[in-house]
C-alpha cells in the first residue's frame, strides 16, 4: 500500500457523488472486516441508504437487504482496501443490485481479486517519478518545491528510500 489508491478514490468520489441518489465511501475494509466483521460493514452501507436499523446476523440476510435497497437506485459505492473476494460478494454484490448509471469503485492491492470479481475497467496507481517525489517531499519538509541549500543529497536519499511512495 501507500501509493495513494484511497486518496485517488476519495477525490473521484467527492467530485461525482452529487450525481448519484445514494453515495457511500467505505474506507479500510481489510481492517474493518477483521475487527468488526462484514455484518457491521453491511449495516454501514444500509445507514447510507437511510434504511431503518435492522438486526441481522448472517451475511446472506445483509446481502438481500442491501440488494433490495439498492435496486433501481443510481448508486456510487466505494469499497476501499478490499482484500478478499467474500468482501466484494457480500458488500458489492452483483450488478443486478444497482440501478442504471450506478458505479462501484474498488481499491485493492490484489489485481487478481478484481479479475475474479469480473471488474470491467481498472486503473493502476503508480508511484511518483523521482523528480515528482523530490518536489513533494520538499514541499512538505521545507514549504518550497526544492531542497534548502545543503540538503539536496539528504533529500534525494529519503526520496530514493521511499521508492516513489508519497
Amino acid at each position: 500500500g501507500g501509493v495513494g489508491k484511497t486518496t485517488i478514490a476519495r477525490l473521484v468520489y467527492e467530485a461525482v457523488k452529487e450525481k448519484f441518489k445514494v453515495s457511500c465511501f467505505l474506507e479500510n475494509i481489510r481492517e474493518l472486516s477483521k475487527t468488526n466483521g462484514l455484518v457491521h460493514i453491511q449495516k454501514e452501507i444500509l445507514s447510507h441508504l437511510n434504511v431503518r436499523r435492522m438486526i441481522f446476523v448472517i451475511f446472506m440476510m445483509g446481502k438481500k437487504i442491501i440488494a433490495n435497497s439498492l435496486s433501481n437506485k443510481k448508486v456510487l459505492l466505494v469499497l476501499d482496501d478490499v482484500s478478499d473476494i467474500s468482501q466484494l460478494e457480500n458488500l458489492g454484490g452483483k450488478r443486478e443490485w444497482f440501478g442504471p448509471g450506478s458505479r462501484l469503485i474498488i481499491t485493492t492491492r490484489d489485481k487478481h481479486l478484481l479479475k475474479t470479481y469480473g471488474v470491467d475497467m481498472t486503473y493502476k496507481a503508480r508511484g511518483l517519478a523521482q523528480n515528482e517525489a523530490l518536489q513533494l517531499f520538499c514541499l512538505k519538509a521545507f514549504k518550497q518545491d526544492q531542497p534548502k541549500e545543503g540538503y539536496l543529497n539528504l533529500c534525494k536519499g529519503v526520496v530514493e528510500y521511499a521508492r516513489g511512495l508519497p
